[in-house]
């Protein structure tokens, strides 16, 4: 017999068509949606009724930019920070870190979660022990390692988790790893930093055949080998952090000194780079962004600025050496302040916005939000930001990301209205996983 859930008298938000409807019913059969309107149900039928009057409802939500592998195979007292700072209480089994944090996203309403880079074996063990209910946690919509051109940025993440970065040397190697992390089960693909341009393109082509979208992060603030501007000409419809477009748009005289050093030492890079954390938005053509932010809507190009690790940093710098720290702190402060000015234009051009954290703690994906309202994003905005825009993105919006008859019984019910302010998004009443209520207060 089919478990049938009856939602009565709840406001939703139906985020394709931008509106909120008020005092509808949701039928909810097994872990689909099964009708939305009003219910006049015969008693054979015999939903389980739960009132939700003055409840709002509204499709779970997606953290976009996660990194959960940092949630593995950590000392204890790491463990401890991470716990500590995700304001939960200390467990004592073994995987208790990841078991809590990825709790606390569920509850949270995190009903699904896009992670940007880790090893997939990793990744694939935490998602399946999810599916298998050994974890309660959000569905984790994958991409495996950061893929780059050797020397690799992050290789130094490898020896703690092996397959964090990838090299990406040729043509093969782009066929080897796009059908290896297809084959594992990954959702996307993500490239960061340095590529031949030629290999990029063919593994692009790869990945389309495979039915993974790519999402790109050019890497360090300068010198990058696939800016923004070429890897929106070369198809890619997703770019990571608010920094990243900065060299695409600085001022005609401070790119032509810029190119004029791609072949230069370190210490004349560097000189170059203190220059333009010096000048900070002053550096930026505001001609050459609106060109940039025009090629972005054209093309139906997604951003997620991550603006939260940008502020996190500037006010928390202490991972760095302490003979570094005043410098990181300063650089990190500039940063957040370029990447505010950049995502402030591109949300006044309608260019779809994805909410992620670039992190692992439930509540920095609420502090983006929030991020993103200071700048002008509108509440429905951020809310679609972590519903229907990731899912159009991943190419699951036929089943998730929005309330509607077909799909996945993933619903946040609160008790305020996050339409008229984003901080009610954190008055969670209920959440439904495929179609089970996994929290209630």
């Amino acid at each position: 017999m089919k478990k049938r859930i009856l939602l009565k008298n709840i406001n939703f938000f139906d985020v394709k068509n931008d509106t909120l409807r008020n005092n509808v019913d949701i039928l909810i059969e097994d872990d689909i949606i099964k009708e939305v309107g009003k219910a006049n149900y015969i008693d054979e039928e015999n939903p389980t009724p739960i009132d939700c009057t003055h409840k709002f409802a509204f499709p779970g939500l997606f953290e976009c930019h996660a990194h959960l592998t940092v949630l593995t195979n950590q000392p204890d007292e790491v463990k401890k920070e991470i716990l500590k700072e995700c304001g939960i209480d200390e467990g004592t089994q073994e995987d208790e870190l990841e078991r809590q944090v990825l709790k606390e996203f569920l509850v949270k309403g995190i009903t699904q979660m896009r992670d940007c880079g880790g090893p997939v074996k990793i990744l694939k063990a935490l998602k399946d022990k999810i599916s298998h209910g050994e974890y309660v946690g959000p569905t984790i919509f994958y991409a495996g390692p950061m893929l780059e051109k050797s020397p690799l940025m992050w290789e130094g993440n490898n020896k703690r988790w092996p397959g964090w970065t990838v090299a990406i040397d040729s043509e093969q190697d782009a066929k080897n790893v796009i059908e290896q992390i297809s084959n594992e089960g990954a959702s996307l693909a993500k490239t960061f930093g340095k590529f031949d341009l030629n290999v990029l393109n063919y593994l692009l082509d790869v990945a389309e055949e495979h039915n993974l979208p790519v999402t790109h992060d050019p890497g360090p603030t300068f010198f990058h080998s696939v800016p923004m501007n070429i890897g929106v000409d070369l198809g890619i419809r997703c770019f990571e952090h608010g920094k990243s477009p900065w060299y695409v748009v600085l001022k005609d005289d401070l790119k032509t000194e810029h190119d004029d050093l791609i072949d230069a030492d370190s210490k004349a890079k560097e000189t170059f780079i203190n220059k333009m954390f010096s000048l900070g938005t002053e550096s930026i053509s505001r001609t050459k962004l609106r060109r940039l932010i025009n090629k972005m809507f054209e093309k139906d190009v997604y951003f997620c600025p991550t603006l939260h690790v940008f502020k996190e940093n500037a006010e928390h710098p202490e991972i760095y050496r302490e003979d570094e720290l005043n410098k990181f702190k300063k650089r990190f402060e500039i940063l957040y302040e370029i990447s505010r000015f950049i995502t402030k234009e591109i949300i006044k051009q309608k260019i779809k916005i994805l909410v992620g954290q670039d992190g692992w703690n439930p509540t920095f994906t609420f502090n983006e939000m929030q991020l993103l309202k200071e700048l002008g994003l509108l509440e429905s905005e951020i809310i679609k930001g972590a519903t229907i825009y990731p899912a159009e993105w991943l190419g699951i919006a036929d089943r998730l990301g929005s309330i509607s008859p077909g799909k996945k019984a993933n619903i946040l019910i609160l008790n305020k209205n996050p339409l008229e302010d984003i901080q009610n998004i954190k008055t969670t009443h209920a959440v439904l996983q495929n179609g089970k209520i996994v929290f209630q207060e």
